[in-house]
């Protein structure tokens, strides 16, 4: 499957899409931490302390264990999996974490949780409406009767579709070693792209290819998605901007 494969080629090397991870982490842990508790209040007596899922968690960027929240972890790509475990470890934080495809999240764990994100445009993997709305049906699922669905996307209808585009990280240090990022991104028809992530290591001699690795997205419309949201039984489904570094798409368990 080429979204796991994205993201299995892509874990080891993932952090530095951000110029600095750790403020990267911090940066988007609060503003997730001010959203879950703007929208159910901070528990009584424990801040912090809801049941949280991330159904699209990756190597763990939103760090959401280290304020408190009893988090659980879902991702497609084991390797990433793989990585945010070894991160949290790192860090003394305790994840339950697994494998998953969003569109059978519900067996893998033990609902419901007070709050259930997608972040970082991971919705967008899933290629048709169809798709999108039974991951949509999963999240609400595991929600308990008023929790919260938070998914951060990409705003389509400020993108330019049509002709091929490169989109440049700049330069990385890690360590001793530097390296280049981009994405360079083809259009298949008006709503359907692929993204090829090239990292390049780099040095005196020049600069060589580590990762070359491609996935594809649905350019699905924000309003669209809002309509998917309602269509899959989340109430009170809204878009937040200002917030996030994307917009933010709220739904509700009805109660």
């Amino acid at each position: 499957m080429e979204t796991r494969r994205f993201y299995d080629d892509l874990a080891p090397y993932y952090d530095l899409i951000f110029e600095d991870w750790d403020a990267s982490m911090a940066r988007q842990g609060d503003a997730i931490t001010s959203l879950i508790e703007s929208e159910l209040g901070a528990p009584a007596g424990s801040p912090g302390a809801h049941r949280v899922l991330d159904a699209a968690c990756g190597i763990g960027t939103q760090a959401l264990a280290a304020r408190g929240f009893q988090v659980s972890g879902r991702d497609l790509a084991p390797a990433a999996v793989a990585r945010l475990e070894r991160e949290a470890q790192s860090r003394h934080l305790i994840i339950d974490a697994g494998v998953a495809d969003m569109r059978s999240l519900a067996a893998t764990v033990t609902a419901p949780f007070d709050a259930v994100i997608a972040v970082d445009n991971s919705i967008p993997h899933l290629l048709t409406d169809g798709d999108i709305l039974s991951a949509l049906g999963e999240l609400k699922r595991v929600l308990r009767p008023g929790g919260v669905c938070l998914c951060s996307v990409r705003d389509y209808d400020l993108v330019e579709h049509g002709g091929p585009s490169i989109h440049p990280y700049g330069e990385r240090v890690r360590g001793s070693q530097t390296f280049r990022l981009r994405q360079e991104w083809t259009w298949e028809d008006p709503l359907h792209y692929q993204v090829t992530m090239v990292v390049e290591r780099c040095d005196a001699s020049g600069s060589s290819s580590v990762v070359q690795t491609t996935a594809r997205y649905y350019a699905v419309p924000v309003a669209r998605l809002l309509d998917l949201m309602s269509e899959a039984g989340l109430v009170d489904c809204r878009r937040l901007d200002g917030i996030f570094y994307q917009p933010v798409l709220v739904g509700r368990h009805p109660k």
